[in-house]
Order: C-alpha cells, then sequence, then structure tokens
C-alpha cells in the first residue's frame, strides 16, 4: 500500500520546471538578455585592462577636466530641479484639486512621446539667441531692436541646457512618483491630520518620507539618463562651445583619427558611477521599506486649494505648452520655409521641406524605412518578450516551484530573478551600450557592425526595461486564480497563456509596445555610435542635417518622426478601445 502511494504521488507530480517548454523558453530569453549585458560588458572591462592593444588613440586628450566638470554641473543641477519640480507635480495631482482632471492628470507625461531631438530643436527655434520666436517677441515688446539684437534668453549656454535637461527629465520621474503616491496608504494621512497637522506639514512629514525608495530611485535614474543624454548637450552644446562625457566619447569615435582607447576609458569611468550609484541605493534603500499597503475601504479626499488651485492649474498648462505645444508650433513654423529667418513671410511657406525629406533625400528615406523597421520589429519582439516573461512568472513560475519543494528556484523566486533581469539594464547608459556593443559584435564571431541587426540587439536591451514595466502591470492585474482554475481542467500553459492571459493582458502590452515603439523611432544616442551610412537611422540622420546647417529639412523630419509616432498611439489606442466595447 505504501509503495502504491507512493507511485501515485510521483505520477501526479508535474515536471520540473527546467523540463517544460514554457520554461525553457523563458530560461533562455532570460539568459540571452543577460548575454547582452554581461558579454559587452565583459569585453569593455577586458579591454579597459590591458586587452586593448589593437585600439586606436591614446589619452583622454586636453580639456578631460572642463569635460567632466561639464557633465557634473549639468546633470548635478538638471537632475534636482526636475527632481523637485516632478514630485512638486504628482503631489499637486496626487493629493489636492489643483491639478488637471481626468485625462488631464497623465499630460506631465506627454512629452514622453515626443523624441527628444524633436524637443531640442523647439527649444531652438523658440530661445535662439539671435532669432528665436520668444527672444524676438520679447526685444519688440521692450523696446529693444529686433534685427540684429540678441536675447534676453541664450539657450545655448549652461543655462539653457540645464532648462532643456530638466524638462527633458520631468516626465519620467512623475510617472514613477505619481505611482507610489497613487499606490500609497492614505490612511497614515489622514491619522497625521487628525492629529492636527495640516497639509504642508502632512506631506513634508508623512507622505514624502512614505515615498522615499521612489522619489530617490526617480532621481537615480534621472541622473542615469542625464549622463547619457546626447541630444541636449550635441544640439545646444556644441553651439555654445560646452562639452559633456556623452558627446566627448561621440567625438572619440567620429573625429579623424579616432581615439577609441579614450572612449573606453570614460565609458568604463560611466559604468562605476553608474554602479556607484546603484549601490548606495541598495544599501541605504533597500526594497521593501515603502509603507504602501492598505485597505481597500480607505478612500482619500483630496486637499481643497481654493483661489491657490488656479495657480497650479497654470503651472501645469504652463509645462505641457513649454515642453511640448510651443515646441511643436515652432518647429512647424520653421519646416515650411526655405531657410530659418526673420523675415517671415506668407508667400514664401510651402511643404518643399516635407517634399525633399520624404521623397528626394535618399539618406532621410532611407533612415526612415529603417527606422520604421527597426521600431515595428523591434517593438513587437520586445513586448513579446516582456509580456510571456512577465505573465510566465507571475502565473506559472512560482507555483511549479512551490511544487517541487525547496529548490533554489523557490528561495529566489523566479519573479525576483526576472524582475532583476530585466530592469537592470535600465541602469547602463545608451552612451555606454554604443560604445560596448562595438566592442563586442564588430569582430568575430558576430562582425554585425554597419548592420541593423546590431542597432536591433542594443535597442533590445535599452527598451526592455520600459517593456516589462508595462508588461508587469498588466500581468499582475489579471488574478492567479484563473490560471489555476486553467490548469485545474488541465489546460497545458500554453494553452492557459494563449487564451486566457494574454487576450487579458492585451491591452496593457498594446500601451507598452506605443512607448516602445516611440522610443525605437527616435532613439539618437546609440543610434549616433552604432549606425553608419548602410544603416542609417533617424536619430543619426537628424544629427547630420544639424552638423550641415540644414534646419528647415532637421525642422520637417523631426516632425514626420512626430507624426508617424502620434498616428501609430492614435491608432493603437483606438483599437483598445473598440477592443474593450466589443469585448463589453
Amino acid at each position: 500500500m505504501q509503495t502504491s502511494n507512493v507511485s501515485a504521488q510521483y505520477t501526479q507530480r508535474p515536471a520540473r520546471w527546467f523540463s517544460r517548454p514554457m520554461a525553457t523558453v523563458a530560461n533562455l530569453l532570460i539568459i540571452g538578455i543577460a548575454f547582452l549585458m554581461i558579454y559587452p560588458t565583459f569585453r569593455l572591462l577586458q579591454l579597459a585592462f590591458g586587452g586593448g592593444g589593437h585600439l586606436a588613440g591614446g589619452g583622454l586628450g586636453e580639456g578631460i577636466g572642463g569635460v567632466l566638470w561639464n557633465t557634473f554641473v549639468l546633470v548635478s543641477i538638471s537632475s534636482i530641479i526636475a527632481l523637485v519640480f516632478s514630485t512638486f507635480l504628482a503631489v499637486i495631482s496626487e493629493r489636492t484639486d489643483g491639478g488637471l482632471k481626468g485625462v488631464g492628470n497623465f499630460m506631465p507625461v506627454a512629452p514622453l512621446m515626443l523624441p527628444s531631438v524633436t524637443g531640442v530643436l523647439g527649444w531652438v527655434v523658440l530661445f535662439d539667441p539671435r532669432i528665436g520666436f520668444v527672444n524676438v517677441a520679447l526685444r519688440y515688446l521692450m523696446g529693444q531692436p529686433v534685427q540684429g539684437g540678441t536675447g534676453p534668453f541664450d539657450i545655448y549656454s549652461m543655462q539653457g541646457m540645464i532648462f532643456a535637461l530638466s524638462v527633458h527629465l520631468v516626465p519620467a520621474i512623475y510617472l514613477i512618483t505619481s505611482s507610489a503616491l497613487r499606490s500609497l496608504d492614505p490612511s497614515i494621512e489622514e491619522a497625521a491630520r487628525i492629529s492636527g497637522a495640516g497639509p504642508l506639514r502632512t506631506w513634508l512629514s508623512v507622505t514624502l518620507p512614505a515615498i522615499r525608495p521612489s522619489i530617490f530611485e526617480a532621481w537615480i535614474l534621472s541622473i542615469i539618463n542625464g549622463i547619457a543624454i546626447f541630444a541636449v548637450p550635441v544640439i545646444l552644446g556644441t553651439s555654445a562651445g560646452i562639452e559633456v562625457v556623452s558627446v566627448r566619447i561621440f567625438r572619440y569615435f567620429t573625429d579623424y583619427p579616432a581615439n577609441e582607447r579614450a572612449a573606453l576609458i570614460l565609458a568604463f569611468g560611466m559604468l562605476c558611477v553608474v554602479f556607484s550609484l546603484r549601490m548606495i541605493q541598495w544599501k541605504w534603500l533597500p526594497h521593501g521599506r515603502q509603507a504602501t499597503i492598505g485597505g481597500k475601504g480607505v478612500r482619500h479626499s483630496p486637499t481643497r486649494l481654493g483661489k491657490i488651485g488656479w495657480i497650479t492649474k497654470g503651472i501645469f498648462l504652463g509645462y505641457i505648452m513649454i515642453s511640448l505645444i510651443l515646441p511643436l508650433i515652432a518647429l512647424m513654423i520653421v519646416s515650411l520655409q526655405p531657410f530659418w529667418s526673420l523675415n517671415f513671410s506668407f508667400d514664401y511657406l510651402s511643404f518643399n521641406n516635407y517634399r525633399t525629406v520624404l521623397t528626394v533625400n535618399p539618406a532621410t528615406t532611407r533612415a526612415l524605412a529603417n527606422s520604421l523597421i527597426l521600431a515595428t520589429v523591434g517593438a513587437s519582439l520586445i513586448m513579446l518578450i516582456a509580456g510571456f516573461l512577465m505573465l510566465y512568472a507571475n502565473h506559472f513560475a512560482e507555483s511549479a516551484a512551490r511544487l517541487q519543494g525547496k529548490t533554489w528556484l523557490q528561495r529566489l523566486g523566479y519573479r525576483r530573478i526576472v524582475d532583476f533581469v530585466t530592469t537592470l539594464p535600465a541602469t547602463f547608459p545608451h552612451t555606454l551600450v554604443g560604445v560596448a556593443f562595438i566592442l563586442a559584435f564588430a569582430q568575430w564571431p558576430f562582425d554585425i557592425y554597419g548592420t541593423i541587426w546590431i542597432l536591433l540587439l542594443a535597442y533590445l536591451l535599452m527598451e526592455i526595461p520600459y517593456a516589462t514595466t508595462a508588461a508587469r502591470s498588466a500581468a499582475i492585474l489579471v488574478s492567479r486564480e484563473l490560471s489555476e482554475s486553467a490548469r485545474v481542467f488541465r489546460a497545458s500553459e500554453g494553452t492557459t497563456m494563449r487564451k486566457i492571459l494574454l487576450p487579458l493582458t492585451l491591452h496593457g502590452l498594446a500601451a507598452g509596445w506605443v512607448l516602445v515603439f516611440i522610443h525605437m523611432l527616435g532613439e539618437v544616442t546609440a543610434s549616433a555610435i552604432l549606425s553608419g551610412t548602410s544603416n542609417g537611422v533617424v536619430g543619426a540622420v537628424l544629427l547630420d542635417l544639424w552638423e550641415n546647417g540644414s534646419f528647415p529639412l532637421m525642422t520637417a523630419f523631426a516632425l514626420v518622426i512626430w507624426a508617424i509616432a502620434t498616428c501609430m498611439m492614435a491608432l493603437v489606442l483606438s483599437l483598445n478601445n473598440f477592443n474593450l466595447r466589443r469585448s463589453r
């Protein structure tokens, strides 16, 4: 009898996690993502510590101290300004009635839909010291000479770069802090108010300390993005004679003669800074100290600001105007002119620049085709990988490990492994990705430099954190009871994934697809390093047009990219809404 019971136990026991097809696919995907991080980093470290005898160039050259100081000043000031302003917007939006209602609460994130180069070009058109629209209008109002005058604002300065980078960093920080506030248990704030604390004191002493890990996470990410940002310093800093690390690395590769050794040294220094920041975060603010768990019965009543609410609404609208609407309007005006000047006349307006970039110029047409293919295929592939991993980790992996006893998988937690591997690439600046991928994949056995494959792999590594964030949000909304019920009826993991989980998470995955598509379509930093004449993409061609002085063509091309991204976003959201209404 005992033997038969043991036999029955083993026959009913499911196959081990590593022998199941779904588990095999998930493990291979995790190994592949880890390989894209580890191998290029290993090659970079190998060459940095004596294995780069074949590299061209020598030392870092003159002025490296100034480059490092410029980077420190730009990133430190911009990240702090963006952090304070974003947190202010998040608190006003989530805890008061002074924000924009409904969809308006998501408007601070809208500039994420604008490629970074497009936004920077818009600020150039607005704040160029000689012919910027805002400066011309201010000189006219102040009675100063319009023709031949300069100022009062100069976007080609350290102050202008700090302004542009701060505006660029706000949406991502706002997204993190507002999400943390939305998940924060409001009962602890209500308890503080019952004790006599006013709204301001409650926010400063209770609310913000409770979301401190998220605030610090947002600040770390803003520093990493600031170190790696390329569009702002290459467009604004070049004209001002201000150089930062990301631009210097790019110059080391593109100038003649190339200085690959110096680029490698700077990239290694960037890697050390990034991991030092991460170690500080893991040591002093470990995950799990954030008090966000609350009961569903607790309701939060927003603080009424009265007349101050009109001021905060004006701040929201002012930010949207300066970060999105005014730059787009300015770019549209310049793109219709044969050349950018103060002599504006309706007689000179035409769509010739759009016709040139879409049909005449081979560089722009080829780059647009390459970027559309990469963005469409890449976003689909990345979201497929992210969706599969998140659904598998949340609905199959841990239950399988639990059935098999105390394995290393259960002790570590498969979901933790997936989260760690898929979010770690967010700590790699795009400049570092470009340098490391050249070192890793430009030689045997891969030798894919100059092809779209190296760009696709780089985009996959850079965008997988954004994709998994969207996929995770969609996956956790689906109760595990559904997958467990399917298991009771002997449905396979593949059938459960295909017929139950994927249809329920399709809307969230589609939203992530749009975000990844827009990022890939307008990516500049890594594209400028990895692309060449045979695999040109939008980001690299935009920089070429800027350096050649073809400003109207550049603005027209940037607006084409923005229009494509906007239409794609509207199409996907419309399909989502249609499917949602149909399902009801």
